[in-house]
């Protein structure tokens, strides 16, 4: 094990966190993922309502081939927000620890999961429109053609806004940088000596209109769980992540809101805020989720399915897409591992829902039982 990935892992064990944009998730183990989660991702349970006893027979008895001492946290957790009870229920850890990790390469993920290839990967895919990027030592503009650092300074100047990401282990919204006015170009020069890996600059995407209505301030997008199997990509979960106060972003993680969409893509009744109060209405606009829609939701999903089938090695993805002004579906980011399900289920149900239990028999297939989910 390398050093730096021996420290990260002795860090999370210890704290319960991780560095943000240093540390790469990937190539964390279990012990490190289940106190990151516990510690700094879950919600606090301890004031939830039990489970009945009914209940907690019901969890066992679905969980019990595959884990011989599970956590009812999660259970109490989704039951208590959602208002509904299954024992279909993915505990958070369990799919980190052992579900993610089945379906996803992470090896490759560390490799892979880089913005700056998404113009190559993804390239029959619409994106946001590249300004420039730079990928190792080496600067390309928006026709990735190699420029030089001063050229850069000059496209970036040209823009009214751009958009800078760290390319790598950006999660949750960080590194994210909107720059514009008078001071662009120096303040991107700032900007820049605080990113030391891959970055790439972007125009900002203007969503459509009925989304804007939502929250104006940021570009509210929807992340959708797909899984691919040998021949086709199902969608199994989808939410709209909507932000609040002056946040440019969505992210729960940054004020956001996420939001459950149903089949015809209205929105379900309540949203869920990243430490996991329930509401019905936006927290700033005061509008109620209810009766609000999602223009153009199935081209979100036909984006999904188109983008999905190039990535077998990552069967199991959580994308996250806009649609823009001209109503077409943008891919603004793919998480090819480690994407968050908290509060997925607390505002959709069940991740697999009904293939729960294929799910597990699968993934969980010729193992011991799990014992370490106390």
């Amino acid at each position: 094990m390398k050093w730096d990935v021996l420290r990260d892992n002795v860090y999370s064990c210890i704290t319960g966190s991780y560095k943000e944009g240093v540390t790469d998730l990937n190539t964390l183990g279990n012990l490190a993922l289940l106190r990151i989660d516990r510690k700094t991702v879950t919600p606090p349970t301890g004031k939830l309502p039990g489970l009945t006893h009914a209940q907690r027979r019901a969890v066992r008895r679905f969980y019990s081939p595959y884990i011989r001492f599970l956590t009812k946290r999660y259970h109490r957790l989704y039951t208590a927000k959602s208002g509904r009870f299954y024992p279909e229920y993915m505990p958070e850890e369990l799919f980190f620890m052992w579900i993610d990790r089945y379906f996803s390469d992470r090896d490759e993920a560390g490799y892979l999961d880089n913005k700056c290839y998404y113009y190559r990967l993804f390239s029959n895919i619409k994106q946001p429109e590249l300004v420039a990027m730079r990928i190792g030592s080496t600067w390309l503009d928006g026709r990735l053609n190699p420029v030089s650092a001063q050229q850069v300074l000059v496209l970036a100047g040209s823009e009214p806004e751009i958009v800078v990401k760290q390319a790598l282990n950006s999660q949750g919204g960080y590194g994210v940088s909107f720059i514009s006015g008078s001071r662009l170009v120096s303040d991107f020069r700032k900007r820049m000596r605080g990113i030391r890996g891959d970055v790439v600059i972007q125009r900002p995407v203007k969503q459509h209109s009925l989304l804007a209505q939502l929250h104006p301030q940021s570009v509210n997008t929807m992340r959708i769980v797909s899984l691919l199997t040998k021949n086709k990509v199902k969608i199994y979960a989808a939410a709209l992540k909507i932000g609040t106060g002056d946040s440019r972003t969505d992210n729960g993680c940054q004020g956001g809101v996420y939001c459950g969409i149903k089949p015809d893509g209205s929105l379900k009744d309540y949203g869920i805020l990243d430490n996991g109060t329930v509401v019905e209405r936006h927290p700033d606009l005061n509008y109620t989720f209810s009766g609000k829609r999602v223009p153009h939701f199935g081209r979100a999903l036909s984006l999904v399915k188109k983008a999905h089938v190039f990535l077998g090695h990552f069967r199991l993805v959580s994308w996250d897409i806009t649609i823009d002004e001209q109503g077409d579906a943008v891919l603004i980011e793919a998480n090819l591992s480690l994407g968050g399900i908290n509060d997925v289920q607390m505002c959709c149900g069940p991740l697999f829902g009904r293939d729960t239990k294929k799910i597990l028999d699968e993934a969980m297939k010729g193992r011991r039982k799990v014992t370490t989910l106390l």
